[in-house]
């Protein structure tokens, strides 16, 4: 593939992913104050909320199916069209209930955007920098951030919430029916995708699964914390959000060089390790700044699935490449809508600590499973630099 050709690739896809990251940021900086003030949310009605966000990322396989009649291409630009449809239909939601169907329109197009267009920038990387590429690449994710973040700040002096998500949400929306309209396919006819899970790609799935239980467990209940327990405004939330994100533009890509240079298998293993220690932080420490300080480490550490993508990359042929990352993700949504749920009961009936030790434990047994990722690097089974059709 020509250089120009490639590099015009990857800031296509990296523009796509700022646009869908800033109106899921705004979405997510939003959310709690938005259900605590506005319909005086429980943790257990923002459990199920949450829940139901999920429910797209379970479904995420169809993604790989899509993959087989459509170009991966066209699947994220429409996905970026469905997230501004459902930040919309925040603003129109008289009840909880109308706004778990907004969540979940606005979780459809993320969930069925992300594998499309992490196979698309894994299939252009170079062998031997997949790390480097998805840290630069996830950093200006958090760039989005920002950008939502300073939004939201500047918005909110004027506007309502609901008003808020009708100028983010119109504006995502426009900009992902452009890109339906104007960009070309990723990929000629003859380009094949297959959706056939094997058994040599256990160890991604089930790294996917565990990560999943723990992730979920931070998304819903992490933030939510701080908002119930230690009443925090949506100002010092977004500020905290900010803080995030100006932290990974430069940590992202740190793990991506430390994946490339030292394996996936060590930023795996040592954010597992550390996120033991997070956890139990969450469930005993009630000093507020080392309980943010503890929510910025593991936002940080969700940087380590940069690591995962490239262990399966390295593994997977060109062909399953998509299947794969869309039936990770379904691995990674399983208990998506339980432990939302199980969660928001258990703080109710026994208190926080429980919800944070059980994510201990979780993560103690994904170290257990991350070492078992070959020390050895493997050379791809494709080679990521051939033509691909313009």
């Amino acid at each position: 593939m020509a250089l120009g050709i490639k590099r015009n690739s990857i800031i296509i896809l990296t523009f796509s992913n700022f646009v869908i990251m800033a109106g899921f940021n705004v979405w997510r900086i939003l959310f709690n104050n938005f259900a605590v003030e506005t319909f005086d949310a429980s943790a257990t009605e923002v459990g199920i909320i949450q829940a139901v966000r999920e429910v797209p990322g379970l479904l995420a396989f169809g993604v790989g199916a899509l993959a087989i009649y459509f170009a991966e291409s066209r699947i994220s630009a429409l996905s970026i069209t469905i997230v501004g449809l459902g930040l919309l239909l925040c603003v129109f939601s008289p009840t909880l209930i109308v706004l778990s169907v907004a969540t979940f329109v606005m979780s459809l197009g993320f969930h069925y955007f992300e594998p499309s267009n992490t196979s698309q920038l894994l299939m252009y990387a170079n062998s031997g920098e997949f790390g480097r590429v998805q840290g630069k690449y996830k950093s200006f994710e958090s760039m989005a951030g920002l950008t939502a973040g300073a939004l939201v700040l500047v918005l909110a002096l004027t506007f309502s919430y609901r008003q808020t998500f009708y100028i983010i949400g119109a504006l995502v929306f426009l900009i992902g029916l452009y890109l339906v309209l104007a960009l070309p396919p990723n990929r000629g006819r003859t380009e094949k995708r297959k959706i056939r899970p094997k058994k040599e790609y256990w160890l991604y799935y089930v790294l996917s699964f565990l990560r999943g239980c723990r992730r979920h467990i931070f998304t819903t209940f992490a933030i939510f914390l701080l908002v119930k327990n230690h009443e925090l405004s949506i100002a010092v939330v977004t500020s905290i959000y900010l803080l995030n994100n100006f932290t990974t533009i430069f940590t992202f890509r740190l793990l991506g060089k430390i994946s490339d240079r030292f394996g996936e298998r060590t930023v795996l293993a040592g954010s597992s390790l550390l996120l033991i220690f997070v956890f139990t932080g969450y469930a005993y420490v009630e000093y507020l700044p080392l309980l943010i300080a503890f929510f910025v480490i593991d936002n940080t550490l969700f940087g380590s699935s940069i690591a995962l993508k490239s262990y399966i990359r390295r593994i997977s042929t060109l062909e399953d490449l998509t299947g794969c990352l869309s039936t990770g993700m379904t691995m990674n949504h399983i208990t998506a809508i339980v432990i939302p749920i199980i969660g928001g009961l258990a703080w109710n009936l026994f208190g926080y600590q429980v919800t944070f030790i059980a994510g201990a434990i979780i993560v103690t047994v994904d170290l257990f499973f991350a070492l078992k990722i070959p020390r050895k690097e493997k050379t791809p089974r494709t080679n990521p630099d051939r033509v691909l059709a313009k």
